[in-house]
């Protein structure tokens, strides 16, 4: 049981579960080729996207920045090589040439921002995040001045299933990804297209309300007065604080992260392996959410993120502490100089490729290690997607549904695609 253990949670964030993207305000730090940018203005995240602030940003990576407010155009001037933003149209220009087609520039609090991915055609970089330092790493990318290999989309996870006139496009999605997945094979942007409404697991670009806050806190803390040493074994309380000292969790931060549950403790420290250039901007479902929203599309939910956070909760107390043990031996076996990643490589290399095999071997191999996780992770929740599903099927107010799930929903004996199969309906991968 124990080998796999150490890989259900990279599973569970990649391929089955969506967790939600909190807005921040600040605290996130740039690094430019290992130095930290002082900017006047912090970076923010907001659906999804890392925020800069032009000026400041431009001017630590040594440009001249302009606004021609006759033109309406913000100058980024690099010892004599210009880049111009429209700010009408939203254009980047470059030489005569447009080298990003829609900026997503805002103006708040009298300063320019625009999302530090859509700026790397400018600062020729690549950029990476860190989950565990809240920071946006840059690097130098000089591969852009060589030719360009040809794109060749991804296979991705894609099925459709039709009652009378209603259609289903299901499309199993990944939570991470990066930007070389883009753009999609032209069958699931045509789905996209013909589709009236899009559905995700939940709304990942959105907050939770008030009400939703405080019924979170009461599954992230203890409300009873105990800590996480009252919830664990002796040993793994001692090696959690150990794993805490090293990380340097200390004074009244300690009090506080004593007073996290145990799964959640377990799914912070998770976060912060290494993803490599994998990041949920470019998740699958991030994409859709996004597009739909620009192209005005309403959009559903198959759970509620509460759902989700109740169902990480609700594991036995025997498996959330086997959990939060092998993540700590992950962190041990860095500290010795050991990569340690979440192996989020390997799992997009599988929905690149659409290996259905490969993500039935993955479900079947977690249902063995792991009845308890497997169960909870995917059967049940299947059960109540397949209802949706069918709902879906059913309802006349919508024609066509494009529907996004984690693609391990769709594989194996208890996915989606075998329960409607179960329920009579006829299921066609595209």
């Amino acid at each position: 049981m124990k080998k796999w253990l150490t890989s259900l949670v990279a599973i569970l964030l990649v391929f089955a579960i969506a967790i939600p993207v909190q807005a921040q305000s600040s605290g996130i730090s740039v690094y430019y080729n290992g130095e930290k940018l002082d900017m006047t203005e912090p970076a923010f995240v907001e659906k999804g996207k890392t925020y800069v602030p032009l000026r400041s940003f431009f001017e630590e990576l040594e440009y001249e920045v302009r606004y021609k407010s006759t033109k309406k155009q913000i100058i980024l001037d690099w010892y004599g090589y210009e880049s111009i933003i429209e700010v009408d149209t939203l254009k980047v220009i470059e030489f005569d040439e447009v080298v990003i087609e829609k900026l997503d520039l805002i103006y708040r609090n009298n300063t320019y921002y625009a999302p530090i991915r859509e700026l790397e055609p400018v600062t020729v970089t690549t950029t990476r995040w860190d989950a565990a330092t809240s920071s946006i790493y840059m690097e130098d990318d000089y591969s852009m001045l060589e030719p360009e290999e040809e794109h060749t989309p991804p296979e991705g996870f894609l099925w459709k299933v039709t009652k009378g006139e209603q259609t289903v496009y299901m499309l199993g999605s990944i939570h991470v990804g990066t930007y070389k997945m883009y753009p999609l094979r032209d069958e699931i942007n045509k789905a996209y297209e013909a589709s009236d409404i899009v559905v995700t697991e939940v709304d990942i670009t959105k907050d939770p309300t008030e009400e939703e806050m405080k019924e979170l806190e009461k599954l992230f803390t203890y409300q009873d007065g105990t800590t996480i040493k009252d919830h664990l074994s002796a040993e793994a309380y001692k090696a959690l604080m150990e794993l805490a000292k090293k990380l340097e969790i200390e004074g009244e931060d300690l009090e506080e992260f004593q007073t996290y549950q145990v799964w959640f403790i377990n799914t912070m420290l998770s976060s912060g392996f290494d993803e490599g250039d994998a990041d949920s901007v470019y998740g699958v479902d991030m994409h859709f959410l996004l597009q739909a929203d620009e192209d005005e599309l309403p959009i559903g939910e198959l759970e509620s993120f509460l759902q989700q956070y109740e169902m990480l909760a609700g594991f036995s107390p025997e498996l959330q502490e086997q959990l939060l043990l092998e993540t700590v031996m992950q962190y041990e076996y860095a500290f010795e100089g050991y990569e340690v990643g979440a192996g989020t490589d390997t799992l997009i290399d599988i929905w690149t490729t659409g290996d259905l095999e490969g993500l039935t071997e993955i479900a079947q191999s977690m249902k063995i290690a792991s009845p308890e996780y497997y169960n909870a992770l995917l059967t049940k929740r299947n059960a109540g997607m397949t209802d949706k599903i069918e709902q879906y099927l059913n309802d006349t107010q919508y024609k066509t549904y494009f529907v996004i799930a984690g693609a391990l929903h769709f594989a194996g004996e208890d996915s989606i695609v075998a329960m409607l199969e179960k329920r009579g309906y006829k299921v066609e991968r595209l």
